[in-house]
């Protein structure tokens, strides 16, 4: 995937930035995670360790402080039952979306389910 078109709205906006080849290491690394970058990361900070100094700090001085929630870039699957074993034996949720390549934030809807206090669409009593 090199085509700035290609890529989600939320890397497309890096790519353009600070180049389509930066964009997708962070989508490597971080792919369905969510990102919290440093505004003065130190050279032993994670995201340097991970993406190297020179594009460590570049994205770190472009979203210094800002979180961003990493796509995965993968085709969407159903993972919901996955997600519910993975919590089962005790992974983080941030560790179950690393694994599935999916997002955090889906895999707190997976896991979290429908409120319990809504009913059911087609819930009736024909008694």
């Amino acid at each position: 995937m090199t085509d700035l078109q290609a890529l989600p709205a939320s890397i497309e906006m890096i790519a353009d930035t600070i180049g389509v080849r930066l964009a997708l290491k962070i989508v490597q690394v971080y792919g369905g995670q969510e990102i919290k970058f440093p505004k003065n990361p130190h050279d032993q900070h994670p995201v340097i360790l991970a993406l190297g100094k020179e594009d460590g700090y570049a994205i770190c001085n472009y979203m210094g402080g800002n979180l961003l929630s990493v796509p995965h870039c993968r085709p969407p699957r159903s993972a919901r039952a996955e997600i519910k074993r993975l919590e089962a034996i005790g992974l983080s949720r941030r560790e179950i979306a690393r694994r599935l390549g999916i997002t955090q934030r889906w895999v707190r809807k997976a896991a979290n389910g429908p409120p319990s206090n809504q009913m059911a669409l087609f819930e009736f009593d024909d008694s």
